[in-house]
């Protein structure tokens, strides 16, 4: 055995010790409960028996012909969306605003990243404690301010749920999305800056020539959380409607929930789950192709 085989027999050991406790876990908790859900969307296994039956693709001709599947798409496209455009383009503006601060800017940014820290579970209880029509802080000012008309049970109205659930997430999710442009941006040179002051540009300028294209790629990382974010959309609804009023706040997430563990579904549930982990990797790797093609143009 030479000197080179034996170095890299070596190399190859210590890469399967320090790697491979990591690849075993990842393996046991990620590759194999997700081929053995796959397996169990074949079936009408509900969680109790014992014995799944298969089913072949029975599952999956009833997901494309279930009505309220397509509502649970419905709304978390509809709240998605909202959340891709705030945490996208909302946070990056919030992000340079913030950069721009010259007296308190530790406590203001703290501020905003204030409601990040805060477990989902505290921050839907403080919305749906908000939105209470009798106690809600938000009828109170609007009755201190005197008008009462537009008082609303804000969880409870089907025009306005969509809109207060988008309200909390963006409140607890803001502060990460912002510290991330607040990261890049400050990797920006100065000479830029100074350059564009030189020439007489302003605010607008910079914003569009140096500040846009240089966040680009932090825009690409952040539009792709934000669609995860978006598409599971699950503990929020838990807490604050249970998928109320009716089924208009069910998401995919809370949907799969309900099948799986409220009506003993466990194999039509993983089904919903498997249809949904296609699609979301699909949008995914198109949204990163076209910001990566945005990248390279500029």
């Amino acid at each position: 055995m030479t000197r080179k085989t034996r170095k890299a027999i070596r190399e190859s050991a210590a890469t399967l010790v320090l790697c491979g406790p990591a690849l075993l876990l990842y393996a046991g908790f990620m590759v194999f409960p997700a081929i053995l859900g796959f397996a169990y969307s074949l079936t009408d296994w509900t969680g109790w028996s014992r014995t799944p039956h298969f089913t072949g693709l029975a599952n999956f001709r009833e997901a494309f012909g279930d009505a309220r599947f397509f509502d649970a798409i419905r709304f978390t496209l509809f709240e998605t969306v909202l959340i891709v455009l705030f945490f996208s383009f909302g946070t990056m503006l919030l992000a340079i605003m913030l950069d721009r601060l010259r007296v308190w800017k530790g406590a203001i940014r703290g501020l905003f990243f204030y409601p990040y820290i805060l477990s989902i579970l505290v921050s839907a209880l403080l919305f749906q404690y908000m939105a209470n029509y009798n106690e809600g802080v938000v009828n109170t000012l609007l009755r201190g301010a005197g008008f009462e008309a537009l008082a609303q049970d804000w969880m409870g109205d089907p025009q306005w749920v969509a809109y207060f659930i988008f309200a909390l997430v963006a409140w607890n999710g803001a502060g990460f999305f912002t510290t991330v442009y607040l990261a890049n941006l400050q990797t920006i040179p100065t000479e830029l800056y100074e350059a564009a002051r030189i020439d007489g540009a302003g605010p607008l300028t910079v914003f569009t020539r140096i500040q846009f294209p240089m966040l680009v790629p932090t825009l690409t990382t952040n539009s792709v959380l934000a669609l995860i974010t978006g598409i599971n959309l699950f503990p929020q609804i838990v807490v604050t409607t249970q998928g109320g009023p009716g089924w208009r706040t069910f998401s995919i997430g809370y949907y799969i929930y309900h099948l799986g563990v409220l009506s003993n579904r466990q194999g039509y549930a993983a089904t919903i789950s498997f249809i949904t982990f296609a699609a979301l990797v699909a949008i995914s790797a198109i949204q990163v192709a076209l910001l990566r093609r945005r990248e390279v143009r500029l």
